[in-house]
């Protein structure tokens, strides 16, 4: 496996892949022949220029020619004739890559997320067409890649199989806390005592700000994490949400629905009783999901599986999904809910979709109102009964790690679009998701303490029904 031509190596910042990767640049260069280029491509010629200047130091100047300028890095074996060449990444700039046995691709994560995939793919694609002996290494810390489904993270994850050879160093973060385990993810610090020293203070810096938790998590064990006051659920609730037994159906859910429009997808979260939770969703047909999935920006297939898991639905030949297509895979999932609840600028176009049939909860945007169901679907996450059923795993994760909450002066939070365009986060199914856990806390009484309720959560008839049985046991008694 070591021989495939595609190795893949991730590790935390800060561990020598720059220079990692400049000496191997040089070494390739020396082996060139006459008219052959090694390509070393990073985000930018500026962000490429540091690999290349250690690749310099390791040449040395006698019997190479350079260029190093604010456009161009360049370097030139005056014996052969080979190059080194630093290149942005772009997706135009691999399709002229002909005679180049190695291609190095430094911090991948960090390239623009258009440029990067198109680049990734028409690399990757070179090293495979026939006769080719390219080889290509892709060298980088995972973050700031936003998500599993980025192409990079993608790859790493997928791990070694025919054709790469993945090695990963990467922590487990749920012992971030300890400096022994730090350590020992950072293969730098068995040598460097300042570089210990380093990451034992911004470890302690960590435990008291969840912000430089987050970059520690991302970049000194490659765990990429995002801030955790801009997310909606945090890794450890989602795990809590998915390590509780999951009950069986029982009684009506209530539904939280989030209709898309434009290249938005529509998505439903049902929650029952018991707090058992899934979820579906409805994508349009057109383009394909593949289509999509290029749109999008990401790895090839993470549309289809979700697919494959019943989870995802298409709406064939349709661009945007009638609201009766997602209403007719609730009844189909679920059967009929006790509640739906949905955003009021989509009030009619549900109302015409469930004719009736059901009450139907319009909820408002605003501040307030979004708080508080963000504050009870993180109630429920971490104090339970929410768990997750396994066929629903996959879309809920998805969506979660592409919602992004906003927060007010005032302490308030809403979810807010990662892209502003509203074209590209999937946030669908994690919008319907917060929609349902606030309507799930509603529709349940909570007793107070000394055993009383709160008459603001119980309905009428909910009294009246308490007042007949209180007034039965009086009767009961005097006979």
């Amino acid at each position: 496996m070591k021989t495939a031509p595609i190795a893949v190596f991730s590790a935390p910042r800060g561990n020598g892949k720059s220079s990692l990767s400049g000496l191997v640049a040089a070494d390739a260069l020396r082996a060139a022949t006459r008219g052959e280029e090694i390509a070393l491509v990073a985000g930018s010629v500026d962000q490429g220029r540091i690999c290349f200047r250690f690749a310099r130091a390791a040449l040395g100047e006698d019997g190479f020619r350079y260029i190093d300028s604010a456009q161009r890095c360049a370097a030139t074996n005056e014996a052969t004739g080979a190059k080194l060449r630093v290149l942005a990444a772009s997706g135009r700039t691999a399709m002229g890559l002909v005679r180049t046995p190695l291609v190095i691709a430094d911090e991948p994560a960090a390239w623009r997320p258009s440029d990067g995939a198109l680049l990734a793919d028409a690399i990757v694609t070179a090293a495979g067409k026939p006769g080719s002996d390219m080889r290509i290494v892709f060298c980088g810390t995972l973050a700031p890649a936003p998500d599993e489904s980025h192409w990079w993270r993608a790859m790493v994850a997928a791990g070694t199989r025919p054709g790469y050879y993945v090695q990963l160093h990467a922590g487990d973060r749920k012992r971030w806390r300890d400096l022994r385990h730090v350590y020992a993810v950072n293969p730098l610090s068995r040598i460097s005592p300042t570089f210990r020293e380093t990451l034992r203070r911004e470890r302690d810096e960590a435990l008291s700000d969840p912000r430089l938790k987050s970059r520690f998590l991302s970049y000194r064990l490659n765990v990429p994490s995002a801030d955790e006051s801009t997310v909606l659920l945090t890794v450890d609730d989602w795990e809590r949400v998915t390590a509780r037994p999951v009950p069986a159906r029982d009684g009506a859910p209530v539904v939280g629905i989030d209709l898309g429009g434009g290249r938005a997808w529509s998505a439903a979260v049902a929650i029952w009783p018991s707090g058992r939770c899934e979820a579906l969703a409805v994508a349009p047909g057109v383009p394909d999901l593949s289509g999509q999935e290029r749109r999008d920006r990401v790895s090839p297939g993470t549309y289809a599986r979700l697919a494959e898991s019943g989870a995802l639905r298409v709406a064939d030949a349709l661009r945007v999904p009638p609201a009766s297509a997602l209403w007719g895979a609730v009844l189909e999932g679920w059967g009929r809910p006790a509640s739906v609840t949905c955003d009021r600028f989509r009030l009619s176009d549900l109302l015409d979709a469930t004719a009736g049939t059901v009450p139907v909860e319009p909820r408002m945007t605003r501040w307030s109102t979004a708080a508080e169901d963000i504050r009870a679907l993180r109630k429920l996450a971490l104090d339970g009964p929410l768990s997750c059923a396994e066929g629903s795993r996959l879309l809920i994760a998805a969506s979660l790690a592409q919602a992004t909450v906003k927060s007010d002066d005032a302490g308030s939070t809403r979810l807010a679009k990662r892209d502003p365009s509203n074209n590209t986060a999937r946030d669908d199914v994690a919008a319907a998701l917060t929609l349902a856990a606030g309507a799930h806390v509603r529709a349940a009484v909570q007793p107070r303490p000394d055993g009383f309720c709160d008459l603001d959560d119980v309905s009428d008839a909910e009294i009246q029904a308490a007042l007949a049985a209180e007034r039965a046991c009086y009767a009961e008694a005097a006979a």
